[in-house]
């Protein structure tokens, strides 16, 4: 039934049919409306089928589904062209209404339905005065995905504790390799492949819609999309939410530095957190205590892992427990507690991390986008060199793999190893007309909370921290209704940033 939900759902409004072959081809930014394609299952279930099912069946009987017509290069907008699906729900609002671009983040996540996903949780009073819009970005979902699958099907094999040189280097090759050839079989399209193209996109699409300006909600690499768009077009820039944002330095040592950097200081708050529950967990009644016993069992379970009939457990399984989010700090000290005491840890509540591949995410799609946003990506000896250098500097979580897009499956590689370099340097962010407003997470690792800072140094706007570990999903949280307020154009706390505690 879920597969079915949008078959047939696009409102007719002022589509007229044609028959087939009398169409001549779609104008550079024409928006072609048409029938809604089914989702698939992965589709309906991210964006709320399974969580909010009453809902999402209404909504997806009310979208709107077309393409837009875009040239592969902007810089050569006669040359070959683009196909972007588009869904739009319409606002259910008395008044008119001007469209919200909606984008996950990724990068390279399907964001078309994304406008079902907010318009079914709490930030769903959007719709009394937006266009929900969601956009599939170039390469990604049914926008001409782009794939490479030497490099998707590259499996990196088990990870030791911290790899050896010659182990990172045979998987770079590796990377690099299959990269090449994807990048040779069509190099148009990976060239085409960048977020300044796709903010074009969004604005060739603003035009499509007879916007005099374009609203926009973007979380992750999304934060990027957004930035990039306000500086390309200022003037056109509406009412702006950027969560969990994205650094504007582009150079990927220093992100996978700072996203390490906030990972070690999570650790320390865990050892605080833990230290003033010594009588729960018995690691130790000082932050300093807790840190000392939890590294010497990491080390004697790197050496003598123990193995017991619900598994092994060593460096790898304890770095796990080490890395806990805030969240998962009761289950984590708990399985920290057993171990410290010889025992496996109990129950499916032990705090390990229960990580998946998102489900709409275009691998390839993704790296390129990323890999046009980031300089000092090329060469595995300078991947390398930063990996030693962090391993010293953060001596607790230095040696596992950054929780960011751009590095590699293997410690001290990267995604980009054998892209070639984008053509033209990334868009400087700048400031731009409406109003913008930044939120990071507190305390969140994959976009830490000083890359909001620097972004709101260069591009102005109001800093609002959420006090927890998430990234993003603040649209569906406890501080939904400043999402709401902050597009209402109410004045005040969502205007001016601040705090929200969900």
């Amino acid at each position: 039934m879920l597969a079915g939900l949008l078959a047939g759902a696009c409102a007719d409004g002022d589509v007229r049919p044609q028959a087939a072959g009398t169409r001549p081809p779609p104008r550079t930014g024409e928006l072609t409306w048409g029938t809604c394609p089914e989702p698939s299952e992965a589709e309906a279930q991210v964006w709320g089928a399974a969580e909010h099912r009453p809902a999402y069946a209404r909504h997806a009987a009310r979208l709107r589904c077309g393409t837009l017509t875009v040239p592969a290069d902007w810089t050569a907008p006669q040359g070959r062209r683009l196909e972007l699906a588009v869904a739009i729900l319409p606002s259910t609002g008395d008044g008119p209404a001007e469209p919200l671009a909606l984008n996950p983040g990724g990068p390279g996540v399907s964001g078309r339905l994304m406008p079902i996903g907010i318009a079914s949780g709490g930030a769903r009073a959007l719709l009394d005065r937006y266009d929900l819009v969601g956009l599939d970005v170039r390469g990604t979902g049914r926008s001409g995905p782009a794939t490479c699958p030497a490099a998707e099907s590259l499996d990196a094999g088990p990870q030791p504790a911290a790899p050896s040189h010659r182990t990172a280097r045979a998987y770079w090759n590796r990377l690099a390799r299959a990269h090449t050839t994807c990048a040779e079989a069509d190099p148009a399209q990976l060239a085409s492949l960048t977020t300044t193209n796709a903010a074009h996109d969004l604005d060739a699409l603003r035009r499509a819609l007879r916007a005099p300006r374009l609203h926009y909600y973007g979380v992750s690499w999304g934060t990027s999309l957004g930035a990039t768009y306000r500086t390309l077009f200022p003037t056109h820039s509406g009412r702006t939410l950027l969560e969990s944002v994205v650094s504007p330095d582009p150079d990927l040592r220093g992100l996978l530095d700072g996203v390490t950097r906030a990972r070690e200081q999570r650790f320390e708050h865990f050892t605080a957190w833990l230290a003033a529950r010594s009588d729960r967990y018995g690691l130790g009644t000082t932050a300093d205590e807790v840190r000392t016993r939890l590294l010497s069992l990491r080390e004697r379970l790197t050496t003598r892992p123990l193995r017991t009939s619900d598994g092994t457990y060593g460096r790898v399984e304890t770095d796990q427990y080490l890395d806990a989010e805030p969240a998962d700090r009761a289950g984590a000290g708990a399985a920290l507690s057993s171990l410290a005491r010889g025992r496996a840890p109990a129950g499916d509540g032990d705090g390990k991390p229960r990580t998946a591949a998102p489900p709409l995410v275009a691998p390839f799609a993704g790296t390129a986008l990323l890999c046009s946003q980031v300089t000092h990506a090329a060469s595995f000896t300078e991947q390398w060199s930063a990996y030693g250098e962090r391993r010293a500097a953060y001596p607790v979580l230095g040696a596992t793999r950054p929780m960011f897009p751009g590095s590699g499956e293997v410690p001290g590689t990267s995604t980009c190893a054998g892209l070639p370099a984008p053509e033209r340097p990334p868009v400087e962010p700048g400031r731009a007309d409406g109003p913008l407003l930044l939120v990071a997470h507190r305390d969140e690792v994959i976009t830490p909370l000083p890359w909001a800072r620097a972004m709101r140094a260069r591009t102005g706007g109001s800093l609002l921290v959420v006090g927890d570990g998430e990234h993003g999903g603040m649209a569906g949280g406890g501080c939904a209704g400043r999402v709401v307020e902050f597009f209402a154009g109410a004045e005040g706390a969502a205007a001016e940033g601040g705090v929200c505690e969900p």
